[in-house]
């Protein structure tokens, strides 16, 4: 759905790998990404600015900005938000939240039915999405833990995202066999541009990161 027109800055930094995409209104995709879960606060700019410069633009040819919401990491998510929201505001143009099962839904369902969706959390607790169809409500995204998808025999088939299903200890049969599928940032786009066109930006004073649970200091994300 790449809208040619339009320069539309995407941000995912819910998730152990930070990504920007640059969708150019040339129809060109520029993506980058950091693996370091650590150092998304050090990386952001510099992977913006690594995505302009390969697609010869400047800051203020940016038309629009979609961010990823989450769930995922609590400082990765303010990372990201924060970022997205400053360049909103100084550039004055729309901003687009999108949680990253609302982001995947449409893909994912086409390609697979009816899924589970996992997203790592804290320590052996992970997001858990139902994609019963190509529109998600992220009011039914809930925590789980591994000891509790064990014994859930009646999940549909699980996928995860940026996680390795191996570590589940769960028999093959209940795992989605492209257990490499990944949130790509044409993903966060095209529903991103679907949503502007339907119903414009967010309130960049009420958008805010998907916390699906409350954070407590010292617990590992």
């Amino acid at each position: 759905m790449m809208s040619k027109g339009k320069n539309i800055l995407a941000i995912d930094s819910s998730t152990s790998v930070l990504r920007v995409g640059l969708a150019a209104d040339s129809g060109q995709l520029y993506e980058a990404e950091n693996h370091d879960r650590y150092r998304h606060a050090e990386f952001i700019f510099k992977l913006i600015e690594d995505v302009m410069n390969r697609a010869q633009l400047d800051k203020d040819d940016i038309d629009v900005i979609m961010i990823a919401t989450g769930p995922g990491s609590f400082t990765g998510l303010r990372v990201g938000m924060a970022s997205a929201k400053a360049l909103a505001v100084s550039l004055e143009i729309p901003i687009v939240g999108l949680s990253i099962y609302s982001a995947i839904s449409g893909r994912l369902f086409r390609e697979y039915g009816r899924t589970a969706v996992l997203v790592p959390s804290r320590r052996n607790e992970y997001y858990i999405g139902l994609i019963e169809s190509p529109d998600f409500n992220d009011t039914l995204i809930s925590v789980i833990t591994a000891e509790e998808l064990k014994n859930r025999s009646n999940l549909p088939p699980l996928l995860g995202i940026d996680l390795d299903m191996s570590r589940l200890e769960i028999s093959d049969n209940r795992i989605v066999d492209d257990i490499s599928f990944r949130l790509n940032i044409i993903d966060l786009i095209n529903t991103g541009l679907a949503r502007l066109q339907k119903s414009g930006g967010d309130d960049i004073a009420r958008l805010e990161p998907l916390y699906i649970q409350d954070f407590k200091p010292g617990g590992t994300k």
